[in-house]
C-alpha cells in the first residue's frame, strides 16, 4: 500500500500562527489541534460495548431545518464498538507499542428502522471524538450512521506517553478498517447501514486522512462516494483530478485559524475537481465552529447535511441549498461548481 508519507513535527516545535509546511511527496501533521480558545473537554464515550452493543436512544436538539428540509431530526442511539486491525502493529516513534492496532469507535445512528448512508469521522490529533460529538449527533439525527474511531496514537486519552503524530501515516488503513468491519454482515450494525453509500469526513490531521482515503493512490477507498475535510491542508501527493466527475469534496475552513491558514483550504478546494465547495467561516479559528455552541454551528449543521444529502442521495430527507445555507452575512460565505 502506499501509504500516506508524512513529515514528522512534533507537538510543540511550531508556534500557533506559524503556517505547516510541505515538501513535495510529503504531509506535515499539525502542530497541535488546539489554539487557546480551541480546548474542549473530552466527553465520555458512548456505553461500553463489544460486537453485540447495548445502546442508548438518546433525542438530539435539532438544528434549524432548511426550508427545503422540515423533516424533524430522528432520535439517534450510540454505541461504542472495538475492532482490532490484527494485520498491523502500532509503532511510536520507532518502538512497537502493540502487535495490532484497536481502533474504540463511537457510532450514533438513527433509532429508527432502515438502512442508512455511513460516515466515518477521522478526530484531529491530540482531541479525540469528543469536541466533534455535536457534529456527529447532527449527522445521525439527519439519517447517517456516524463512526468516529479513536486513533491508537493520535488520541492523547488513548495513546498518552506514546503519543506520535506521524501516526497518520496509518490512518487511512484505520479508516479503511473501520468501515470495512461495520459493513461485515456478521458486524451488530451492518443491518441498519447502507454499503452503497459511504462517506468520510475528518477535522485538521483527520481532514488529511479524509483527503487520502478520497483521493490518494494507494490509500483511497473505492467505497468513498463523498469527502468532507474541516480545517485542513493540502495533500501534495494528489495531483490534478482525472477527467470526468470526482469524488465530491466538502472544505469548510475558518478565516482566522492559525494552524491551518484560510490559503490551506483554499488551496485544496483548487485541487479538486468537481464537484466541489468551499464553506469560509467568518472570525472562525481552527476547532471552534465544528464543535458547536458556536455563531457558525447552525451554518455548519446546515452546509454539511446538504452536503450529505445530496451526494449520498440519502437521509432523512431532501437536502437544502448550499448556495443558499453557505450564506450568511457576517458569518459565512460559500463558493461552489458542484
Amino acid at each position: 500500500m502506499a501509504a500516506l508519507t508524512v513529515a514528522v513535527v512534533l507537538a510543540g516545535c511550531s508556534a500557533p500562527g506559524t503556517p505547516r509546511s510541505a515538501g513535495t511527496g510529503a504531509t506535515t501533521p499539525a502542530a497541535h489541534d488546539t489554539d487557546g480558545t480551541d480546548a474542549r473537554p473530552r466527553q465520555p464515550a458512548a456505553v461500553p460495548t463489544d460486537d453485540n452493543p447495548t445502546s442508548t436512544s438518546t433525542p438530539v436538539a435539532p438544528a434549524t431545518p432548511a426550508p427545503s428540509a422540515p423533516r424533524p431530526p430522528l432520535s439517534v442511539t450510540s454505541a461504542t464498538l472495538h475492532f482490532v486491525d490484527a494485520s498491523r502493529p502500532t509503532i511510536s516513534r520507532g518502538r512497537t507499542v502493540a502487535s495490532s492496532r484497536t481502533l474504540t469507535t463511537l457510532v450514533w445512528y438513527p433509532a429508527a428502522a432502515g438502512r442508512w448512508p455511513l460516515v466515518v469521522f477521522a478526530h484531529g490529533f491530540q482531541v479525540g471524538p469528543g469536541p466533534y460529538a455535536h457534529l456527529c449527533q447532527t449527522w445521525a439525527s439527519a439519517g447517517y450512521v456516524v463512526a468516529a474511531p479513536e486513533f491508537p496514537l493520535t488520541d492523547s486519552a488513548v495513546a498518552g506517553a506514546a503519543l506520535d503524530e506521524a501516526d497518520i501515516s496509518q490512518q487511512p488503513g484505520d479508516v479503511r478498517f473501520v468501515i470495512t468491519s461495520l459493513l461485515d454482515p456478521s458486524a451488530s450494525l451492518s443491518g441498519r447501514i447502507d454499503p452503497g453509500r459511504v462517506a468520510v469526513a475528518g477535522h485538521s490531521d483527520g481532514g488529511e486522512t479524509a483527503l487520502a482515503v478520497g483521493y490518494l493512490p494507494g490509500d483511497s477507498d473505492a467505497r468513498v462516494k463523498a469527502v468532507i475535510a474541516l480545517s485542513v491542508q493540502p495533500l501534495p501527493q494528489i495531483g490534478p483530478p482525472p477527467p470526468g466527475p470526482a469524488t465530491p469534496l466538502l472544505v469548510a475552513q475558518g478565516d482566522r485559524d492559525t494552524i491551518n491558514p484560510p490559503a490551506s483550504g483554499q488551496a485544496v478546494y483548487d485541487q479538486a475537481g468537481k464537484p466541489r465547495w468551499l464553506l469560509r467561516l467568518e472570525g472562525a479559528g481552527h476547532l471552534p465552529p465544528f464543535a458547536g455552541g458556536t455563531v457558525w454551528q447552525p451554518v455548519v449543521d446546515k452546509v454539511t447535511v446538504d452536503f450529505l444529502n445530496r451526494y449520498l442521495g440519502g437521509g432523512n430527507g431532501p437536502g437544502g441549498d448550499l448556495a443558499v445555507d453557505g450564506d450568511k452575512a457576517g458569518v459565512a460565505s460559500i463558493t461552489g461548481d458542484g
